[in-house]
């Protein structure tokens, strides 16, 4: 616009004063702090705000020129974190500087223009794969910060450098205690005046962390507040686990990231199901404050109000992304809600003041359990709004399909609420959803809920450990659920049958005790459990029995989706969708199958997907997320496909929407990886119009 004004006035009979002009255009358009004329927008905070909305008010791309993108550069970003590399990570974009990490979180400054590296700085670690960045600034303190593994770090924004004062000269190690299990965290925290709260992931085993919600100040790393997510002996939720439970049970952790009114001062808390996993004898009771969205006082901690959405989980149904807020309008009122997204396909909305439902739950009656100790809840709460069918149906795509399928599923409880057997249960949707850690957009224009999700079913089973310590048993409870008690890997971890031929013992202790690529540390394991660990990785038929245990316990045997004979999802399609939601109603606007998976692009049938969507004030969708490694953008009016593109690898992360110098842009971390069949990449891939 100040361009063209200006053409037109150098044009005129009787120009006046080209200055003149600029004063008056500088005068009329938006301007930052320092009433300079602002031709950048930033995508500072993670997932775009901090109320986790996804959206950005940018208008230059539209439904009519989108087919016109074209690359405006392309980054790659470093090395690989092995055979399964992965890189989640959705870029921060402030004042015309893009902050990004590699896969082995490798953080890095580009020019969001150009693409041309300004700074990287290593910290020699190789951390959990993390989904984005945390900015702070006061005055020319500008600070990108970002955890790896189980430390904050803390950079100098203009050079790269770490913060000598906070933490331990830029590091702060977020661990509560040293004992435990894994513990790291890879999703950004919330940045709420000069303080960040911090969730963190934890094992699914016994050996897990009690959840906790802390929030540091962003100056010095010192914690300000802390919230027990579970519960201390005595302390508020308490009374909903038996006495004695809580000695033993971890999780309840926040794992993937909250969202936060600023306004209120309210930061929205999901949380994870407590620990161990799928066998909860040790745990009973109703497990508060697992399995629900908890909302805080940002400023101290303190409790508001919460809403379980499981009781006495066994089937690995933790919130799995952070809440959206949202308004939508009821009878001429506009109402302020936080929206949650569930692994079972159900969509919870709340009033953000009070936690009252905007939507009618009811309760479903739930089903006891055959294993001894096991107390399953008598009934469960279940949302009226489904974005996925609740019940599984066989594949129709052929008769060796349904012959594989059907042989896999015979066996299976498939009762819905079953709890885990012995034999196998079959439940629906499976562990990623649903709904993933991709997360929700907010769309304001018609109050829609714009968001992907996957349809595959899921099989639990879980297996005796005998009376009595041994390798298996410690193999069992702490790799099993993503190696598989037999070694032969599940869909979320590679086989282990081989290992001993491709490592020694010394470097397989190594990979144990530190990780490598999407795998955990396991160092706070004793001495004793990882040799054990190893013992049985390298030798399963080799037992001992040096350490005595008294009851038999049982063990995840990991997590296996029901697929068919080509690996495809063993019931009918959509088998991924994309979705819009009225959140007034709850009513799905459009439903869109969503992805292809590569062995089978001519399906069209959807796919699983990982990474969220972006909405534009234009009326586009932008995401990625897709095994196929596609980039599209769809209608916001209708889900139709508008624009596509192939990336160099599956850009499983949420992109990012911002402008440099007029111009906007998208871009997306391509990192691929994650699931089997789809390579790995370590690109940042930035698109605009052409000029």
């Amino acid at each position: 616009l100040h361009r063209a004004v200006i053409m037109t006035i150098t044009n005129m009979r009787y120009p006046i004063s080209i200055a003149l002009v600029t004063v008056a255009l500088h005068a009329c358009m938006p301007t930052n702090k320092k009433d300079t004329l602002v031709l950048n927008t930033n995508w500072d905070t993670y997932l775009g705000d901090p109320a986790r909305t996804h959206y950005s008010p940018l208008t230059q791309i539209t439904p009519d020129n989108v087919n016109q993108l074209q690359v405006a550069w392309s980054y790659n970003s470093g090395g690989l974190r092995g055979s399964r590399s992965t890189m989640f990570t959705s870029p921060l974009i402030v004042d015309g500087v893009l902050y990004g990490l590699s896969p082995r979180l490798v953080a890095f400054a580009l020019d969001a223009a150009t693409g041309e590296e300004l700074w990287r700085y290593s910290d020699g670690g190789d951390g959990a794969p993390q989904r984005g960045l945390m900015w702070w600034q006061n005055g020319e303190d500008k600070r990108v910060i970002y955890a790896d593994g189980h430390q904050l770090v803390a950079l100098n924004a203009e050079t790269g450098e770490p913060v000598l004062s906070f933490g331990n000269n830029g590091y702060l190690d977020l661990r509560p205690t040293q004992d435990g299990g894994p513990f790291f965290s890879s999703v950004p925290g919330i940045v709420f005046e000069d303080s960040l709260i911090m969730g963190f992931s934890t094992s699914e085993s016994a050996t897990s962390h009690a959840g906790m919600i802390r929030a540091f100040d962003v100056r010095s790393g010192d914690e300000l507040w802390r919230f027990n997510s579970l519960p201390v002996i005595g302390g508020l939720g308490a009374n909903t686990w038996e006495e004695g439970a809580l000695i033993e049970a971890g999780g309840a952790n926040n794992w993937t990231g909250m969202a936060l009114d600023a306004k209120r001062g309210m930061v929205f808390v999901p949380t994870g199901s407590a620990t161990p996993d799928f066998y909860g004898a040790s745990r009973r009771g109703d497990n508060l404050f697992a399995n629900s969205l908890v909302a805080l006082d940002a400023r101290t901690g303190e409790y508001r109000w919460h809403y379980q959405t499981v009781r006495h989980d066994l089937w690995d149904r933790d919130l799995p992304a952070p809440p959206t807020l949202v308004q939508l309008e009821r009878n001429g009122m506009l109402i302020d809600a936080v929206a949650v997204t569930t692994k079972s396909g159900h969509l919870f909305l709340f009033n953000r003041d009070t936690g009252e439902s905007l939507y009618e739950i009811y309760e479903v009656d739930g089903l006891p359990s055959e294993l001894p100790g096991e107390q399953a809840s008598p009934t469960q709460p279940v949302s009226a709004v489904a974005f996925t069918r609740q019940k599984f149906e066989m594949t129709t795509r052929n008769t060796e399909a349904i012959a594989h399928v059907s042989e896999v599923i015979e066996p299976l409880d498939q009762r819905p609420w079953a709890p885990p057997t012995t034999d196998g249960i079959l439940f629906y949707p499976s562990f990623d959803g649903g709904a993933e850690w991709g997360g929700s957009a907010y769309d304001p224009a018609g109050h829609k809920l714009i968001l992907n999700a996957q349809e595959i079913g899921g099989i639990i089973r879980l297996y005796e450990i005998p009376v009595g310590f041994s390798n298996a048993g410690v193999y069992a409870e702490n790799c099993a659920s993503c190696h598989g008690e037999d070694l032969n890997g599940t869909d979320r971890g590679i086989s282990l049958a081989d290992l001993a031929e491709r490592l020694d013992g010394v470097e397989t202790m190594e990979v144990v005790r530190y990780g490598r690529g999407a795998m955990p540390a396991f160092d706070s394991l004793p001495q004793v459990e990882l040799n054990a660990v190893v013992s049985y990785i390298r030798n399963p038929e080799q037992e001992s029995s040096n350490v005595a245990s008294t009851e038999i316990d049982y063990a995840f045997a990991g997590y296996i989706r029901v697929r068919d004979h080509e690996g495809l999802p063993g019931n009918t399609p959509p088998w991924g969708t994309l979705n819009s939601i009225d959140l007034a109603t709850g009513e799905i606007d459009w439903q869109v199958n969503f992805g292809n998976y590569p062995s089978h692009r001519d399906l069209e049938y959807g796919a699983e997907s990982y990474g969220g969507p972006v909405v534009t004030a234009s009326g586009l969708i932008f995401i990625g997320a897709t095994p196929d490694a596609k980039f599209r953008a769809y209608d916001t009016k209708d889900g139709s496909v508008l624009w596509d593109t192939d990336l160099p690898a599956a850009g499983l992360a949420t992109p990012a929407v911002y402008s440099v110098d007029g111009k906007q842009y998208v871009v997306i971390a391509a990192g691929g990886g994650r699931m089997a069949g789809v390579h790995s990449g370590s690109d940042y891939v930035a698109f605009s119009l052409p000029d």
